[in-house]
């Protein structure tokens, strides 16, 4: 993150979880071609074993009200992203930082999930996986043996394209955005929520940028005077000497 964020991150003591809509992806938070198509196929079979038939019709519809939900849905998520890795990435280097004025925040699963714990609303988290969304579906015997259908799918899937990030998410649903089309007109933050978190917690270590120079190590320090924070800052690895 830049540091314009990181200082927001001290300051505010909340992770910033930003609409599943406003994403750069225009398939986030949406549903695979045969997840879809299969949609209509199971409103009739299982009427048939409720002994309730629907005609294609009836169940066409039915399935068009589920896509209207998971639009709905889709405004109403809010998601914090996170890059799983042992190592750091130049990918993520290049994609998320474009000067070489900011951070990368290190952390551990189990610093996440502490961080948040004081929090009253629910909280998800989970790994992205990565499909390919016009031959695959959602269900896998062993990466997501989710058998019943469920709305918050979506959002724990992206296409294969995206496979680099490799993402751990935390996300939220706003119930009242779910039916109230224009809910974030109304808020303080038009495209997404703070979420309190224990940030003394959350850090582990600070990364500099593999671009930083001395100045910028400076003004993360100062950052962190600013706001009482003590974290370990460490030069990026990608800028270590070569050995030949």
């Amino acid at each position: 993150m830049d540091l314009e964020k990181f200082e927001f991150l001290l300051r505010d003591r909340a992770l910033f979880l930003c609409r599943s809509d406003k994403f750069s992806d225009p398939f986030e938070a949406t549903t695979p071609r045969r997840e879809s198509e299969y949609r209509v196929k199971e409103y009739i079979r299982c009427s048939r074993l409720l002994n309730n038939p629907m005609t294609m019709e009836e169940a066409i519809e039915k399935s068009d009200e589920m896509a209207d939900l998971h639009k709905r849905f889709r405004i109403a998520l809010i998601i914090n992203c996170w890059h799983i890795n042992s190592t750091e990435s130049d990918a993520m280097w290049r994609l998320y930082l474009k000067t070489n004025e900011g951070v990368a925040i290190q952390t551990t699963y189990e610093r996440l999930i502490h961080s948040l714990q004081d929090n009253q609303d629910q909280i998800f988290v989970s790994k992205v996986r990565y499909l390919d969304y016009d031959k695959d579906i959602w269900y896998h015997e062993h990466d997501y043996p989710m058998r019943g259908y469920d709305l918050y799918s979506p959002i724990v899937h992206k296409r294969k394209a995206f496979g680099h990030e490799n993402e751990l998410r935390v996300f939220q649903k706003i119930e009242e955005a779910v039916d109230t089309p224009n809910y974030w007109d109304h808020q303080p933050n038009k495209i997404g929520r703070n979420l309190p978190c224990n940030v003394e917690i959350l850090i582990d270590k600070i990364i500099l940028p593999p671009t930083a120079e001395d100045d910028v190590r400076e003004k993360v320090k100062s950052i962190l005077n600013k706001y009482g924070f003590k974290v370990e800052i460490i030069k990026s690895k990608l800028k270590d000497p070569p050995i030949y």
